[in-house]
């Protein structure tokens, strides 16, 4: 199963925007988080848009503008930063199907046709779901210190 490059650099962004506040005072800019992670600014831009819409960051413009925590981290959980970025952890393409076809599943003619494992990557996703959800952005930033 692979996370797209949308829910791990959006999280990766809030660690690093943590770590920089804690060096500096002030807004921190993207172009620093951008020297940090090597992710170029205008992905972070695409993303701290929508961290931004859903109240996670909030931004200062001008010089020396930049972005703060909307929220103190321990209230900012993993699953909430990858929903706002609208990533989806589902583990298989079947988990989008809206239907069972047990016909096509088993004569292998829709090859992304739901199947009778569904039930299975249902359970695996709300397992992950209530994983991501037990995660701080403040856990993440301790497990740092460690």
């Amino acid at each position: 199963m692979k996370l797209s490059t949308k829910g791990r650099y959006s999280v990766r962004a809030m660690v690093s925007l943590g770590i920089l506040s804690e060096v500096h005072t002030g807004p921190i800019s993207l172009k620093q988080i951008s020297e940090v992670e090597g992710i170029s600014v205008s992905y972070l831009e695409q993303l701290f848009v929508h961290l931004r819409r859903s109240g996670l960051v909030k931004s200062v413009r001008g010089p020396g503008g930049g972005y703060l925590f909307a929220r103190d981290p321990k209230d900012i959980f993993v699953d909430e930063i990858m929903a706002v970025v609208k990533e989806s952890i589902n583990p298989v393409n079947c988990k989008d199907c809206e239907h069972y076809d047990a016909k096509a599943c088993a004569s292998g003619t829709l090859r992304n046709a739901c199947c009778v494992t569904r039930p299975m990557w249902d359970e695996l996703d709300e397992k992950i779901g209530t994983f991501l959800k037990t995660i701080s952005l403040a856990d993440l930033l301790k497990g740092l210190e460690n």
